[in-house]
């Protein structure tokens, strides 16, 4: 059986492709039958039903990703920091809703990219004070009050994004505040980081687009390059 697939979009930082996730552990497990590698299901079943969703989920869409763009994989498995490990010269990342899962791939060596979707709406629960730094309350001020719900979820994902791509350059937890993003209509975004000399040679970019029912975020973070 091969997995539907719910888009698949050509964006700046590579290919992304979602898949949607049946209901149901069965069906989850009938999925992951059909489209992972023995070794890649076997270690799925070791997994607690909540947890071995999002994992199949994410794999799936990894390997959709990948056969899209026209690369060849075996089994994908995470390494010491939860990133999937990929082939030589791809870089990929994933996320996941209930149901819907994404990734995104791209060639490369010395850059990283992260991806992250999120339902576009209110929630319930104002993460504000959690997620933005001092100057992104600020800009948000003068916002209604439901857009500015959204505005904070949009800068939410992109710091997932964000972290997703960073984490293999510095290889610790990041704090939402360490970073700050101004999205801007062009689905572009200033990226604002307060790393110290940890992110000092490092380029981080961050895109976004909203589509029905949800916001998609995707970052690209890189070396730069020495003068001459």
């Amino acid at each position: 059986m091969t997995p539907s697939i719910a888009f698949e979009l050509q964006l700046a930082h590579g290919l992304c492709v979602g898949v949607p996730l049946p209901e149901g552990p069965d069906a989850i497990d009938a999925l992951a039958a059909s489209v992972l590698c023995a070794e890649e299901h076997a270690f799925a079943l070791s997994m607690s039903v909540a947890r071995r969703r999002s994992w199949i989920g994410g794999r799936v869409a990894l390997h959709r990703a990948l056969e899209r763009a026209g690369f060849a994989s075996g089994a994908i498995f995470a390494d010491d920091r939860g990133a999937p490990m990929l082939p030589a010269g791809i870089v990929g990342s994933i996320s996941h809703k209930n149901d819907l899962a994404v990734a995104l791939v791209a060639t490369g060596t010395s850059a990283r990219v992260g991806v992250d979707i999120e339902a576009d709406g209110v929630r319930p629960q104002d993460i504000a004070s959690i997620v933005l730094a001092d100057d992104e309350q600020t800009e948000l001020v003068s916002f209604a009050s439901s857009e500015r719900a959204r505005e904070v979820l949009l800068r939410f994902s992109a710091k997932e994004a964000i972290y997703k791509a960073l984490d293999p350059f510095v290889r610790r937890y990041v704090a939402f505040r360490e970073v700050s993003v101004s999205p801007r209509p062009d689905g572009t975004a200033e990226v604002r980081a307060r790393l110290g000399a940890e992110a000092s040679g490092l380029s981080i970019e961050s895109r976004w687009t909203r589509r029905p029912g949800f916001v998609l975020t995707t970052a690209r973070v890189s070396p730069i390059a020495s003068p001459g």
